[in-house]
């Protein structure tokens, strides 16, 4: 807190115990939720030997969605691995394990307060899908992967097309960043990366003050059953997902196709 607070945001702690305490209050409104997990497993409130085994994370954000009016973005703070299911069921956008450094938690909410503020900073901006009607005019692509090979193969072989201007992105908060001086059109992400997943950084895109959300490619070696189709984030959202080893034919018509899907939502 004392850290966060010299970053120059306002916080507020509760505890386990105060928040499963019902005395009536207001929910707190908040635009980022800093979620310990270990705190709900060493305060004792809950014994339950079935929360104990895999659902006390989800068990405590109930609770603390009592207390808190929607935060908009969740952080995961955890001394051990969380599941891709858990942190999708939790709503995170990304998880820290235990130590880490305060630069990196410091990047992430400088990150995420752009966000929330990206409506009114960029309210100067042409909507992009004006800025892509014309067949001629150029599409912005961000490709997102950690594996710098897959990257740069994949920026050079889209780079080839004429219409098409490509930047890369190493991890989530790049993209983020990216994304938010750059405006692209398309993001085409990896799905498994470390500290944020491809659907979090969808995630953290999808509920930003962004006036436009730009289109998604979702690459993996998973099966179709792996891919979050019901969570409400993506409900209207223009994605489509590739499964690797794809052509870079079926890369080419993806983009094309959801980019397309995204100007007729946003027209």
């Amino acid at each position: 807190m004392t850290n966060i607070q010299c970053w120059g945001y306002e916080t507020i702690i509760q505890t386990a115990e105060e928040i499963l305490k019902d005395n009536g209050r207001e929910a707190q409104a908040g635009d980022v939720l800093l979620y310990d997990v270990d705190v709900w497993s060493q305060s004792g409130v809950m014994q339950n030997p079935v929360l104990q085994n895999g659902l006390l994370p989800l068990e405590g954000i109930k609770s603390y969605n009592k207390t808190w009016s929607q935060p908009r973005f969740v952080i995961l703070l955890s001394s051990r691995s969380v599941s891709r299911a858990m942190l999708e069921q939790i709503g995170a956008v990304a998880l820290l394990l235990k130590p880490f450094e305060m630069g990196r938690l410091q990047r992430y909410l400088k990150v995420l307060h752009r966000l929330v503020l990206a409506e009114a900073q960029g309210a100067a901006l042409p909507l992009l899908h004006e800025e892509s009607e014309d067949e001629d005019g150029v599409c912005r692509v961000l490709v997102v992967d950690d594996d710098e090979i897959m990257a740069h193969t994949l920026q050079q072989c889209l780079s080839c097309e004429p219409r098409y201007e490509v930047i890369v992105a190493y991890d989530g908060l790049g993209a983020l960043e990216i994304s938010l001086d750059w405006h692209p059109h398309c993001v085409v992400t990896d799905l498994i990366m470390p500290w944020m997943n491809g659907y979090q950084v969808i995630r953290c895109l999808t509920n930003s003050s962004l006036r436009v959300v730009p289109a998604f490619v979702v690459m993996s070696a998973l099966t179709q059953l792996e891919h979050p189709i019901r969570h409400s984030y993506l409900r209207g959202k223009a994605v489509a997902y590739l499964n690797k080893p794809f052509h870079i034919d079926r890369l080419l018509s993806a983009i094309k196709q959801v980019c397309l899907e995204n100007r007729c939502q946003t027209a």
